[in-house]
């Protein structure tokens, strides 16, 4: 059984002067063929598989079937069109293409390269993405952990207007050439989806608010009063620009949800939120600092169901894969 990544101590041997990036032909020790992969002697990650067929090159013919399978998926099969105009179409290893992101928003491919392999055919894929998913303007960039371990080097893609997103009945304006990877939480679609059928009437705290996602999920949904809040001045911005275009009113205040949750656990009940959300950034980036990120997911967690009203809901969150 080949995995989808193959790590530097699972490869036994490796031909002379087989370039960093380039697909190679993968064997077992035995030497019967077992697919294709890209190739990189410095990574931790020496193989991410490709084909797990040995006799299917991954060409550009094999490139456009798993695209096309890839965007028909979401399309004909989840039917995401019918709720919004922006979702993940292409997800790394689950749809067979290791080392690649590709997320759309409107008619703008928004791609995250965590692999040399992707950089090298960077030409190719933006064609394919083009003519076989509907993408009319790409956007590429690479994961900067990736950038550094891989040796990719891309100059930073020209700045664009902000497209504009519609999930449900709740309008956004992204910016795929931004700060955040591919421009926005787009997971989290049904999440805020059924947050929105829990509100109707009660009052919600959004914390680590972001864009203001869940604030105006609720807020859409008929909530009695919505506060958002986050660290980043930029965002809660973007958040209130958010909720201008979408007709509704919310609280976004800039500052720390930590302050925040600890202010209404001192609260009397009807002074503390019957729904509260946390949604904190990624605090486990590595190994190394798992055990403070588990430490902080832990005081946050401890901290929003003391703050929720009795009887209340908690919505907690985490975007750290290693947690």
């Amino acid at each position: 059984c080949i995995r989808d990544r193959v790590y530097d101590k699972r490869v036994r041997r490796v031909d002379p002067g087989t370039a960093a990036g380039s697909v190679v032909r993968v064997k077992t020790r035995e030497g019967r063929p077992v697919g294709y992969a890209f190739f990189h002697p410095q990574s931790r990650i020496t193989l991410r598989m490709l084909s797990a067929d040995a006799h299917t090159r991954p060409d550009e013919i094999w490139l456009r079937e798993k695209i096309a399978a890839a965007d028909g998926l979401r399309s004909d099969l989840l039917h995401l069109p019918e709720v919004t105009n922006a979702w993940r179409v292409v997800h790394g290893e689950g749809d067979g293409l290791s080392g690649l992101v590709v997320d759309r928003y409107g008619d703008v491919g928004s791609v995250q390269l965590y692999s040399l392999g992707w950089a090298r055919r960077q030409e190719e894929l933006e064609r394919v993405l083009r003519e076989e998913a509907g993408l009319e303007r790409i956007v590429v960039r690479a994961d900067k952990k990736a950038a550094q371990q891989e040796g990719i080097d891309l100059p930073p893609p020209p700045r664009m207007k902000p497209v504009e997103v519609e999930e449900y009945d709740v309008v956004y304006r992204v910016d795929p050439t931004g700060r955040h990877k591919t421009g926005f939480f787009l997971d989290q679609r049904e999440n805020r989806r059924f947050l929105a059928r829990l509100v109707p009437g009660r009052t919600v705290f959004d914390g680590m608010t972001h864009a203001g996602g869940f604030a105006l999920a609720a807020a859409k949904a008929g909530a009695e009063h919505v506060r958002g809040m986050d660290l980043d001045e930029e965002a809660v911005d973007q958040a209130r620009v958010h909720a201008k275009a979408n007709d509704v009113e919310i609280e976004f205040d800039h500052g720390d949800v930590f302050d925040a949750l600890r202010a209404y656990a001192r609260e009397d009940a009807h002074g503390r939120p019957e729904i509260l959300v946390v949604d904190p950034p990624k605090w486990a980036r590595d190994r190394k600092g798992l055990g403070a990120a588990l430490a902080r997911y832990r005081d946050l967690n401890r901290l929003a169901l003391e703050a929720v009203r009795p009887g209340g809901v908690v919505c907690t969150n985490s975007c750290s894969g290693l947690v």
